[in-house]
């Protein structure tokens, strides 16, 4: 049942985002795909997986420990110390520390966390930055 609720606050979370990117507009356009394209894309995947998890919930009735809300809390730190550190480290860098962060809490070494992360990071960039000709920034400590 909390599968369930949780996947309808998510999927109402998806609508207000799909709103929000649909009304989204800039005088100029300086990317290739615009800026509505990333948040609308999000927005139909989140809708997806929510209602997913709505029709199919999980099936593992675990029960929610101290050390899974612990590891909980150190997910949402991560995304905000990525959020905050995005500007100032640039994405290669705040992808490699907070993915070698997420990929211990999910079980990996350090050395197998730190090449995960890197090759996030390097892969990420190269399909930002070339592929789709987005703008990632190389961050603030590196002159960008």
């Amino acid at each position: 049942m909390a599968d369930r609720l949780f996947s309808l606050v998510l999927m109402l979370a998806a609508v207000a985002l799909g709103a929000a990117a649909w009304q989204l507009e800039v005088p100029f356009q300086y990317e290739p795909v615009g800026p509505k394209a990333i948040p609308l894309i999000l927005a139909v995947l989140l809708f997806a997986c929510t209602a997913w998890l709505a029709i199919r919930p999980d099936r593992l009735k675990e029960a929610y420990s101290r050390s899974m809300f612990g590891r909980h809390l150190l997910v949402v730190l991560g995304l905000l110390a990525y959020a905050w550190s995005f500007e100032l480290l640039g994405f290669m860098l705040s992808t490699l520390l907070v993915g070698a962060v997420f990929a211990r809490l999910f079980g990996l070494g350090w050395g197998k966390a730190a090449l995960y992360s890197a090759a996030l990071g390097g892969v990420g960039y190269v399909l930002l930055s070339r592929v789709l000709e987005l703008n990632v920034p190389v961050g603030a400590v590196f002159g960008g």
